[in-house]
């Protein structure tokens, strides 16, 4: 037997056997090491994850009020010079987000509704997250865990987590100071509140306060004889249109003054802009939110929370894994 000429031809098959296996393991890859990241995200709670993750530079379209965020911290260098900013979440423009290409489309199911169908019946691939309906931090965290596993991205999502975690427990305060936190006063007086099972409750208790209306549920609408009958020490108003309005409203309360918190200059409002936005929109930097509410609570905040006092005092900036 010609021991040669066999060994040329074992080398020669186990040549072939690995060009085979690793033309196999090309083409069941994921697409995410194969083919170029391209992301829209229509959602601010969203893209504050994306950006965290490290994904920024990926993100080729996303909503006016997740760029709005960005501006507001000075962060959008942390995106395309040209990507393309969308003026409104709902309704979703289809043919503007399918002509970016993206390979991934991110968004709240409750912000996109009847939009998720029919950007899946337009060919883009969907990932729908719950980040807008969390009721706590760890609800979170399991947000931006899946994120991590959907981009490849596992360990920048524990990371990020980590960091949460540690800036929480730095934020976080004792006490039972009795809060109202009022989403909106409409004109008649009425106003829409936070009740115990949504994110601004957690917010509220891990800064040391008691939500006055924890016995609530979402984001009920009550009436004045409501307010007076919980008597908080603490008001907290997410500004309406603007801070003198929002005043008048206010002032115009039926019995306001006779509440404690009126007596004692304990009503706040919040500024719609970054202030509110920590608050509402549950997300990495929503662990500021916690400080801002301390601060508050503790008597240590103007009576107006505006976005250059959070900026000089609370610090807010996005971590980026």
């Amino acid at each position: 037997m010609n021991y040669r000429v066999v060994a040329v031809a074992v080398v020669i098959i186990v040549m072939f056997a690995v060009v085979g296996v690793y033309d196999f393991y090309k083409l069941h890859s994921s697409t995410t090491s194969t083919k170029a990241i391209r992301i829209v995200s229509l959602s601010p709670s969203d893209t504050q994850v994306l950006v965290s993750l490290g994904l920024g530079k990926d993100i080729v379209g996303l909503d006016y009020y997740s760029y709005s965020l960005l501006q507001e911290l000075n962060e959008t260098s942390y995106l395309p010079k040209n990507v393309t900013v969308f003026p409104q979440i709902y309704p979703v423009n289809v043919s503007g987000v399918v002509a970016l290409s993206p390979t991934a489309v991110i968004g709240e199911e409750g912000l996109l509704g009847s939009y998720v169908q029919k950007m899946e019946e337009a060919g883009l691939n969907v990932i729908t997250t719950n980040a807008d309906f969390v009721s706590n931090f760890y609800q979170i965290e399991n947000v931006i865990v899946s994120l991590g596993k959907d981009f490849n991205a596992t360990q920048e999502a524990q990371n990020l987590v980590s960091w949460m975690n540690q800036e929480i427990a730095n934020f976080t305060a004792p006490g039972n100071v009795t809060v109202a936190y009022l989403l909106w006063i409409c004109p008649n007086e009425d106003f829409y509140t936070v009740g115990g099972n949504v994110f601004i409750n957690n917010v509220i208790s891990l800064a040391g306060g008691i939500n006055a209306f924890a016995g609530q549920s979402g984001y009920p609408l009550m009436d004045p004889s409501q307010l007076l009958l919980a008597n908080p020490q603490v008001i907290v108003v997410q500004e309406v249109y603007n801070l003198s309005y929002t005043e008048y409203l206010i002032s115009h309360i039926p019995g306001v003054q006779n509440l404690t918190a009126y007596k004692e200059g304990r009503i706040y409002v919040i500024s719609d802009n970054l202030p509110a936005s920590l608050l509402n929109e549950p997300g990495p930097l929503s662990v500021y939110a916690v400080e801002m509410m301390k601060e508050i609570l503790q008597g240590k905040a103007p009576s107006f929370i505006s976005t250059e006092w959070v900026k000089e005092n609370i610090n807010p900036s996005m971590p980026v894994f």
